[in-house]
């Protein structure tokens, strides 16, 4: 239910607020108020006089403490900074830090983060003697076996099994495995107490043994979520608890035992605790009359639609905040992607990672989570190839993606091994997959002891990392993707912090996580501007007005594909058989079911479609959803009903305006209501002929050098380029380029002192960070400038003044204009004079002096130009490399000087060179035939996508010569 919305209690919620005394159970179904009865009797606490710090309230995640503290800070009269509102584990460490000596420790222990858990126990295990092992000797050394036996080493302690207990059930149930597991138990927890270390799971316990003898830390302690306590917690708050103890719960949404919870301790609370009584609130308040519905869609697509427009349906007709609405998906696999495109398609906002982002609604981060996926669960990788070959890690279109795993099968090989092979693929994407397959060989040797250094290395060594950090420079859209990745890492670091830390750990987290899907933190007043996307396991503890659940078919709900761990404390009190297995799966996941059709207020809607694509099955919907009772129906279609948006409203009036059967008058309205949209029927398709050819496209020819160098390098990248202008922004390269070329044209012309001060004043004075993808970035290069290149500059150029800097010109040659700007004229002997370009760039990239086309277009113009006849005949020319020092720690300098020989016969060369060009281009012109350049430098284009050259640009399904038509 929604907090703060209950003025009166009902008489349930009355009884358990006017609880004084001793310990008492709140349950009550999802809806029935029970967090808000929590919060307000620690309100009514305070307000009575209570000693705030001896009343605590515990909650299950520090998203649901930051959602407490706000509510509770408006609703008490006066400020509470040490509000005691916390997690278990902050509980935990309050207890440990007053009792830490009653369990033999010296100072509080430190509480060792996942990863180093894990590496203490990698250490460990690597120094175990392989024969003592008598069932896992051989696995010793194995980085799975080590990330199961952490998980064992919490999984125990958070039952509040010691050592010795476990050897002796092993040995009555006759598992010499756990009996030497135990035993390696017990040698981890001496080392770690004999250090001062505690694990998470160990945290938990051990403050509650603290609590054995003496007072009780709180006076008054309520406890939400209980169905979802370990039994070390259990211990903890009943014995941190003096005067009143109320513990709220509901059996039926336990949906966390794979993370090692248990709904035993809520069940078994009357009994274990002396004269605690129980309260049962019975009064829906969230749902009271809940709408229930469940749409069958012929194909995913249809349906991602239909939920896209539900959604705006329902903010606009319905005046529905974006925030109150919620998509819910089973689990964060491929197809989520298509149903992100569809609410971008429509505009329906999600929402920012600066406000709480969901990450499984971020398609950026896809490519991060299918590597991790592939570190983790190596028997999932023959379904994930193919999807990691045409993500961004791969880059491959799907028929090359496609014809490598058939290429794998057709070997003997399995799918998985389609990473590992060439078949047909260009040199470049030969050595792209090569990089992909090293990161990820890297990355598998730490993925089980920490995700954190797992995902570090692969966004130091994937291409894709500095492909984000390069396009962010220039796209409001790469930049919020880039945040989106950046959410991911500190997600993964958060994992670490809880004591998750093996990169399996940290994927349960984002699929199934109270947090999950990898929730960033934030306020929940940020977090109010977008429909929230969310797992299954992720809806636990929300509410909002709609929801509407995507793929609800079965191998959704019910899944129970889940893998089991390797060392399942239930086979300590007997084996379990896989029907066994199933039928509690099966429960687990009616309840998840549950939770989810319960997280609305007023509507729920089902969603469901067929599978598609090579090698599906078909599958059923799910046998939950019928059990409601509800009928599957068609979603609504596109069109029907009121337009609820301006492009719907469009093609609406456009389809009643072209319609001859219509009647005038709503023709007419139609035709009104374009207009007022400001669409105009001439600018529609279809609606004026063919663009006559009467006359030339091209009537003048204009040329300059960045031109013409791009038409030697391609002409179809020129024509896209240059004649269509689809080139993306120039990156931060150039703004660092312009910036030192402005500079030195101002100091030449006086306008900034000329000394090595006052250059580095006009740079600092003029530095734009924001251009820079990150602080760092900026930091670097703003050195580089001011001191390296501009003192370099004065240095080479500072003592003698230019005959001209940046010098325009424009000549007529050969039936074109060229137009340019010359860097720096100066004096070269009595009657000649030398030509300059000053380069930020490195050497390496450019070409000598007697082959730069832009020297020799330099050349031709002083010499042809009338604006620069007065500067006499060229005797050098020279490329002045300012990022670079020579031998003598000077500017690195490429020259070429002139006699009269040379000067004529450089003038010839580039004459013919400039002809050639501008003959290509009107040859362009004519055959309007533009064809890509198979040794061109395809590095920094833009246009791979459209390229033939390209896996990506080629024709999907291409002519066969001969083929009959």
């Amino acid at each position: 239910m929604a907090v703060g919305t209950i003025l009166q209690p009902d008489p349930q919620q009355a009884a358990a607020l006017a609880h004084e005394q001793g310990p008492l159970l709140l349950t009550g179904t999802p809806g029935a108020g029970k967090t808000w009865t929590l919060r307000e009797r620690f309100a009514r606490l305070i307000e009575s006089g209570a000693d705030p710090e001896r009343a605590g309230l515990v909650v299950r995640s520090r998203g649901d403490r930051s959602a407490a503290r706000d509510v509770l800070s408006g609703r008490l009269a006066r400020a509470l900074p040490g509000m005691k509102v916390m997690t278990v584990h902050g509980l935990a460490h309050h207890v440990m830090a007053e009792r830490f000596e009653r369990l033999g420790y010296g100072k509080p222990p430190e509480v060792l983060a996942a990863a180093d858990q894990s590496a203490r126990v990698w250490d460990l295990l690597a120094g175990e003697v392989a024969s003592e092992w008598r069932a896992f000797g051989s696995m010793l050394t194995l980085v799975g076996f080590a990330d199961q036996v952490r998980q064992f080493l919490l999984r125990a302690q958070e039952a509040l099994l010691s050592p010795e207990e476990i050897a002796t059930r092993a040995e009555r149930a006759g598992l010499s495995g756990f009996t030497d597991l135990a035993r390696f138990y017990r040698r981890y927890l001496d080392v770690l107490h004999s250090q001062d270390e505690v694990d998470f799971a160990g945290l938990v316990g051990q403050s509650a043994a603290a609590l054995a003898e003496g007072r009780p830390p709180f006076d008054h302690l309520l406890v939400d979520d209980y169905h979802e306590a370990t039994f070390a917690e259990e211990s903890l708050v009943i014995r941190a608890a003096g005067i009143s103890l109320i513990v709220a719960g509901d059996p039926g949404s336990h949906v966390f035992s794979f993370q090692g919870t248990t709904d035993e301790p809520i069940r078994r609370f009357l009994r274990v605790v002396p004269l605690a009584r129980q309260v049962d609130l019975r009064t829906p308040h969230r749902s009271p009359a809940l709408i229930r519905e469940a749409w069958a869609a012929t194909h995913e697509s249809e349906e991602f639609a239909a939920v896209a427009r539900e959604l705006l349906r329902t903010h606009v007709a319905e005046g529905v905040p974006w925030a109150d609405l919620a998509v819910v998906a089973r689990r964060n696999d491929a197809d989520v992607a298509g149903l992100i495109r569809a609410l971008d398609d429509a505009g329906v906002p999600r929402v920012s990672p600066e406000g709480g982002l969901s990450l499984l609604a971020e398609p950026a981060v896809h490519p991060f989570v299918l590597a991790l996926k592939w570190l983790a669960r190596p028997e999932d990788r023959g379904e994930l190839v193919e999807a990691i070959l045409v993500s961004e890690l791969g880059r491959l279109s799907p028929a090359t993606a496609r014809s490598l795993v058939r290429a794998a099968l057709a070997a003997g090989e399995g799918p998985a091994r389609a990473l590992s092979r060439t078949d047909g693929l260009t040199p470049a994407e030969a050595s792209d997959l090569e990089v992909l397959n090293r990161s990820l060989a890297q990355a598998e040797r730490i993925a089980g002891r920490s995700v954190l250094d797992a995902y570090r290395l692969l966004w130091r060594d994937l291409p894709y990392s500095r492909r984000l950090v390069k396009e962010a420079e220039t796209s409001p859209q790469a930049r919020r993707d880039l945040d989106a990745v950046l959410a991911l890492s500190d997600a993964a670091a958060r994992s670490g912090e809880r004591g998750e830390g093996s990169v399996e750990a940290f994927l349960e987290m984002l699929e199934g996580g109270r947090e999950g899907p990898g929730l960033a933190e934030g306020s929940s007043s940020r977090r109010a501007h977008g429909v929230r996307i969310l797992t299954a396991h992720g809806t636990a503890g929300l509410e909002f007005d709609t929801v509407i659940v995507v793929g609800a078919a079965e191998g959704n709900f019910p899944s129970l594909s889940r893998p089991e761990p390797m060392f399942d404390l239930g086979a300590l009190d007997g084996r379990l058989t896989q029907s066994d297995r199933n039928r509690l799966r099966l429960e687990d996941e009616h309840r998840l079911f549950d939770v989810v059709a319960s997280r609305a207020r007023r509507r729920v809607v089902f969603t469901a479609s067929d599978p598609h694509g090579e090698g599906s099955v078909m599958a059923g919907r799910s046998r939950f959803v019928g059990e409601l009772g509800l009928a599957w129906t068609a979603p609504p279609g596109i069109g029907v009903g009121t337009p609820l948006s301006r492009t719907e409203a469009a093609a609406d009036w456009r389809r009643r305006l072209a319609a001859p059967e219509g009647d005038g008058a709503g023709r007419l309205a139609a035709l009104a209501g374009l207009l007022s949209l400001g669409d105009r029927p001439t600018r529609w398709w279809f609606q004026r002929d063919w663009t006559g050819s009467d006359r030339p496209l091209h009537e003048t020819l204009r040329v300059s050098y960045s031109k013409l160098s791009t038409l030697e390098n391609c002409a179809l990248q020129y024509v896209l380029s240059e004649e269509l202008g689809l080139e993306g922004q120039a990156g931060y390269y150039a703004w660092v380029g312009h910036l030192v070329h402005s500079i030195i044209e101002d100091c030449e012309n006086g306008l900034i002192e000329r000394s090595e001060a006052g250059l580095v004043q006009a740079a600092l004075d003029r530095w734009s960070p924001e251009q820079f993808p990150s602080y760092a970035v900026s930091q670097a290069f703003r050195r580089l400038v001011t001191t390296q290149m501009l003192p370099a500059w004065l240095a080479a150029y500072g003592e003698t003044t230019a005959l001209a800097g940046e010098i325009r010109f424009q000549f007529e040659f050969d039936g074109a204009t060229v137009t340019g700007a010359i860097d720096r004229v100066s004096r070269a002997g009595r009657d000649g004079c030398q030509i300059t370009d000053y380069k930020t760039g490195k050497s390496r990239s450019a070409p000598p002096a007697e082959e730069n086309l832009q020297l020799g277009i330099y050349f031709l113009a002083v010499t042809r130009a009338p604006e620069l006849a007065a500067l006499g005949s060229v005797k050098q020319v020279e490329l002045a490399f300012l990022r670079e020092k020579n031998r003598e720690g000077m500017v690195r300098r490429v020259q070429l000087g002139m006699n009269s020989g040379a000067r004529k016969d450089f003038e010839e060369r580039m004459a013919a060179r400039l002809s050639g060009l501008i003959g290509e281009i009107g040859d362009l012109y004519r055959t309007e035939t533009y064809r890509p350049s198979p040794q061109a430098n395809c590095h920094y284009c833009d246009f791979k996508t459209i390229c033939p050259l390209w896996p990506e640009g080629r024709e999907l399904f291409p002519a066969v010569q001969g083929a009959r038509r």
